[in-house]
């Protein structure tokens, strides 16, 4: 009985579905006979159709390939940044584009983001670190042939993403925009000529109120050098000051310091970059340093494993050492 009652109803729908199908049938006949298409042209059409799946991403040239076919590590990447540029529907990559889901933070900083709450709430020692990072060109020749002048925003996140018991909230994010100007300079530097200088105005900030903002405005300059499958950098910057009923972090500078340098090395299609930074005092000295490494998983997408031990990772908690090991996945590299 159950099953009479089932064919009863489900008839109409499968009859409906029969007619509908010899209809599109006729109908593809018609538009057949209109278009007057040879039936094996017709016949391969379709079984094109059917036959289409989604092509898996192509794997790039390796790092050390794409920087022999174009004179340097450098110039590749100048070289693929004219071309984005020019593309209206892709955005330059500024900084590194990379996901860390597991960050593991063994002494995560409470006090400054819990505050009177800290007694009865608890941060994990795991979340999600995530940054953004990219550029476009305004203009070009700005200052003399081979210059370019562009903007740029950076932003790096700090994601209680499993933090259930708090409703997982954003323990720090740091809003970095810029604008610089970018030559070819002509001039060496012990006896190594730079592959490109940039200087230009940076603002960073944490776009917190009262006790919890954190912000300076810098100036700076920043040379790249470049041998074989090396290339370094050394960015010294200037604090714009800020009167005393302004400034968040009046002290930023003794955790901070006065520059970075970065080194990054391609062994094939595998990378390695180092940050480096320090306070250059002999008393109460303070820096930083970040280990990154990089490895091919599939298509465009990498690998990533990055080390902090020091001070200044993010602004909130710039003046407390911290010491974190992410792994995810890198969109974006340096080169």
């Amino acid at each position: 009985m159950k099953v009479m009652l089932l064919w009863v109803l489900c008839f109409p729908v499968m009859l409906y579905a029969q007619i509908d199908s010899v209809e599109s049938d006729e109908e593809r006949a018609a538009l057949n006979i209109d278009n007057k298409q040879p039936a094996s042209q017709q016949a391969s059409e379709t079984e094109n159709d059917d036959d289409y799946t989604p092509e898996e991403p192509k794997v790039p040239d390796t790092i050390t390939q794409r920087a022999n076919a174009s004179d340097g590590l450098v110039e590749q990447r100048t070289s693929r940044e004219r071309d984005s540029s020019n593309n209206p529907f892709v955005l330059t990559p500024h900084r590194p584009n990379y996901f860390l889901p597991f960050t593991f933070n063994p002494h995560p900083n409470e006090t400054a983001f819990l505050g009177d709450k800290a007694d009865d709430e608890d941060l994990d020692k795991v979340e999600f670190k995530f940054q953004l990072s990219f550029k476009f060109p305004v203009a070009y020749n700005i200052v003399g042939k081979n210059t370019s002048l562009w903007f740029a925003y950076t932003q790096q996140s700090y994601w209680q993403a499993y933090n259930g018991a708090i409703s997982a909230p954003f323990r720090d994010t740091n809003y970095e925009p810029e604008v610089f100007i970018v030559t070819q300079p002509r001039f060496d530097f012990l006896n190594i000529k730079p592959s490109y200088v940039s200087y230009g105005f940076d603002h960073q900030s944490n776009g917190q109120s009262d006790s919890l903002s954190r912000s300076w405005n810098r100036l700076y300059v920043d040379i790249t050098f470049e041998h074989g499958d090396t290339a370094y950098s050394i960015k010294p910057w200037y604090r714009i000051p800020e009167s005393e009923e302004e400034d968040d972090n009046p002290d930023i500078e003794k955790y901070l310091g006065y520059g970075e340098f970065r080194v990054f090395h391609a062994i094939d299609d595998y990378s390695i970059d180092v940050m480096l930074r320090n306070n250059l005092r002999s008393s109460e000295n303070k820096g930083a340093i970040e280990v990154g490494f990089t490895f091919p998983l599939w298509g465009k997408s990498r690998g990533y494993v990055q080390y902090f031990n020091g001070y200044g990772q993010s602004l909130l908690g710039y003046d407390e050492s911290s010491q974190t090991l992410g792994v995810g996945i890198m969109l974006t590299n340096w080169f």
